[in-house]
């Protein structure tokens, strides 16, 4: 007698489609994980678009296809990066995803135009789930190329070394007509700002863990969503990400608990004295100083009189190098040390074609929606 084979989940769609919503879903996947069923992802397929979900337990994200033919509804738990690298190394327009199951055993079928797969799905699991963009709660929208420039602004100050769950992450306040954006390590402090009417109402402050800013970037680097949307539930942060193609990517994350410092009474309204320079000659020396640098000992000297600059390494065991910049400065004769990776990482951000920088505590930068402090290095006397 032979056994019966049940058919779910069947459906058509754009291979492009569907693998731009895989791919923002794998953002989140783990390599590894000591609970196997986390490096899957779920397709729940409903009667007129395809849900992916994808969890590591701190973060939970659902991929929304909406241009898709359903013919049967039904869910599949399979292997993340096996589904994704099935549909990136095909050329076919489209792809039909139809589940069997058989006795104790479920195959995924791909079908495309250069090529035929059959993949395992899990059965007898249940996968974790993940919650949906509120309706309930108040939502703040903002452009998404606006978005992905105040997280570029912002990442790399963020504390790398983990020493502080607060400083780790990204503060996101929301008030005032301002969407804020800032990370501070205690050594260097970037600020993105939006100003819009609708940022005003009740004022919104939370930091966003370190690992949910990592699959933002991840996603980023393989979508271009027209709007973003933040909506803050108690510990909660729901963020949903909207493509001209359809394609709605939503993510949850917990917050981190904590108080994000009053970054801002570092930042003077005037100071002292400033310099100003051509952004691409000042990029150009930090560079050629910092080629002198190493690991372990990444400072440079800027040493600053009479509309002159020149550029030095702090330490001589990678050799040595004498920069001299054209300037604007009319101060005192002067010496600084700065960190090169942190002044070459607010570089690579700034668009405008002059920098002044300001010289108080530290050394401020200033752009239309953004701020820049790096504080100094000390320099042997």
């Amino acid at each position: 007698m032979e056994t019966s084979v049940q058919t779910a989940l069947n459906l058509n769609c754009d291979r492009e489609h569907l693998l731009a919503a895989i791919q923002a879903a794998d953002a989140v996947v783990p390599s590894n994980s000591t609970k196997p069923i986390l490096t899957n992802l779920l397709l729940d397929a409903k009667k007129d678009h395809l849900e992916i979900v994808a969890t590591d337990l701190q973060v939970g994200l659902r991929s929304i296809v909406r241009k898709i033919r359903v013919t049967g509804a039904g869910q599949a738990v399979v292997q993340a990066r096996q589904l994704a690298v099935i549909l990136k190394e095909s050329s076919s327009q489209q792809v039909t995803l139809s589940l069997e199951g058989k006795a104790d055993q479920s195959l995924l079928h791909i079908t495309l135009s250069d090529g035929d797969y059959q993949i395992p799905a899990i059965i007898g699991e249940t996968f974790p789930p993940v919650s949906f963009f509120p309706t309930d709660v108040r939502s703040i929208a903002v452009n998404g190329a606006r978005f992905e420039e105040m997280v570029r602004q912002t990442v790399f100050a963020m504390d790398k070394d983990r020493t502080s769950a607060v400083l780790s992450g990204m503060y996101v306040a929301v008030g005032g007509g301002e969407l804020v954006m800032a990370a501070t390590d205690g050594k260097v402090l970037c600020e993105a700002i939006e100003k819009r009417e609708e940022f005003s109402g009740e004022a919104i402050q939370a930091v966003i863990p370190a690992i949910t800013i990592s699959h933002l970037q991840r996603i980023l680097g393989t979508t271009q969503p027209d709007q973003i949307e933040f909506a803050f539930s108690g510990k909660l942060v729901f963020v949903r990400l909207v493509m001209a193609t359809g394609l709605q990517v939503e993510i949850t994350s917990r917050l981190v608990e904590g108080n994000f410092p009053a970054y801002r009474n570092a930042l003077p309204a005037s100071t002292p004295s400033s310099v100003t320079f051509k952004t691409t000659e000042l990029a150009s020396a930090v560079r050629r100083a910092a080629l002198m640098t190493n690991q372990t000992s990444r400072g440079i000297v800027l040493a600053l009189d009479n509309d002159t600059a020149v550029f030095s390494n702090l330490n001589y065991t990678n050799g040595s190098a004498r920069i001299p910049v054209t300037c604007a400065y009319a101060g005192q004769a002067v010496k600084l040390g700065i960190n090169s990776h942190y002044m070459g990482d607010v570089l690579r951000v700034y668009k405008s074609e002059k920098i002044v920088i300001e010289l108080s505590r530290g050394l401020i930068m200033r752009e239309p929606g953004a701020t820049y402090l790096i504080m100094p290095i000390s320099l042997p006397s």
